[in-house]
């Protein structure tokens, strides 16, 4: 290592040329704990809104676990969503309101744990946020602290001119520093108000009206983008062309500017029963019991394991002296 003496006495142009060497051989870093600035660093939320302003489709996938994040990862999606959809097509329950914020929290922090750049988002899920303001605010930190790979967390809103609660919470936590995506359209947690799983916004024009209002006061508290689920593809494209924050559609239209997925839908983990927006783009569950079945089969039948293939060995001499000394005990 260059001491300060070296440089000191190496003259001018020698000195520009051990400068030159040092910032090679020791690449800047904010903190010494940081990565190389050479190493790819994760998506950000201006990123995300590059992609945006170029035109270039934003893709996010759900994730629950290492294994689903890895896969998402391993695909370059530029988000995963960590859902509380993960309360139905991962743990099994009823409904996405069942799971509690400890619980949910298990999933986010299993999912940050992969390695990749995609942009993290983590929902708040059913009775996180509706009790306070302060409480809501404090459950936020604590997702964000979960991992610094958190980058966002997502709220379902109902439309402006029913939920006046959502919208000042938000801007609430945009006020603190704390990304925030809006849900809404389709919003699960709200399902029994809504009247059940059903498209909105395609009967009522009033309803469109509201929508695109609640779209834009999300906008106006501190929305950085916002999920619309369940929407004709006309409205949700109407939508779009109204605001100036990145749209992710589900189940509505290519119009958006992105679009999300769950990943047990797309890849079909739970067989072929998926809701009409859903494409399957592989069917893991018919491939995975197959698997199983085979293996089933296997063992019944002793073909495996097979000795010469699947276990260890040890040396024949070594194993006929463990033989001969146990005879002779």
């Amino acid at each position: 290592m260059l001491s300060s003496m070296n440089l000191l006495k190496t003259g001018g142009r020698s000195l520009l040329t051990a400068q030159k060497f040092v910032l090679r051989a020791y690449p800047y870093r904010p903190y010494s704990s940081q990565p190389s600035p050479d190493l790819k660093r994760p998506i950000t939320i201006p990123d995300i809104h590059s992609k945006y302003a170029k035109g270039v489709p934003i893709t996010m996938c759900t994730a629950y676990d290492y294994i689903t994040a890895t896969w998402a990862q391993r695909a370059h999606s530029d988000m995963i969503l960590v859902g509380d959809s993960l309360a139905m097509t991962s743990l099994g329950y009823p409904s996405t309101t069942t799971i509690s914020l400890q619980e949910f929290q298990y999933h986010v922090k299993s999912v940050c744990r992969s390695q990749g750049t995609s942009l993290i988002v983590a929902d708040m899920p059913f009775g996180s946020f509706e009790k306070s303001i302060p409480y809501a605010i404090g459950n936020a930190i604590d997702m964000m602290k979960l991992d610094e790979n958190v980058t966002s967390v997502k709220l379902e809103v109902g439309l402006h001119t029913k939920d006046h609660y959502t919208p000042q919470l938000i801007k609430e936590l945009s006020a603190r520093g704390i990304p925030v995506m809006g849900h809404i359209g389709l919003t699960p947690q709200r399902a029994h108000s809504l009247g059940g799983f059903k498209v909105q916004a395609n009967k009522d024009m009033n309803d469109v009206k509201e929508l695109l209002e609640t779209a834009k006061l999300l906008q106006s508290v501190g929305c950085w983008s916002m999920v619309l689920e369940c929407v004709p593809h006309k409205v949700a494209t109407w939508i779009q062309s109204q605001l100036r924050i990145p749209v992710i559609g589900i189940g509505a239209g290519n119009g958006t500017a992105g679009q999300v997925l769950v990943v047990s839908d797309l890849l079909g983990m739970l067989g072929t029963s998926v809701p009409k927006f859903v494409k399957q783009y592989e069917s893991l569950e018919e491939k995975a019991v197959k698997a199983i079945e085979d293996y089933r089969t296997g063992v019944a039948e002793k073909t495996f394991p097979e000795n010469s293939i699947h276990t260890f060995k040890i040396k024949e001499e070594q194993w006929q002296d463990f033989l001969k000394q146990q005879e002779d005990i």
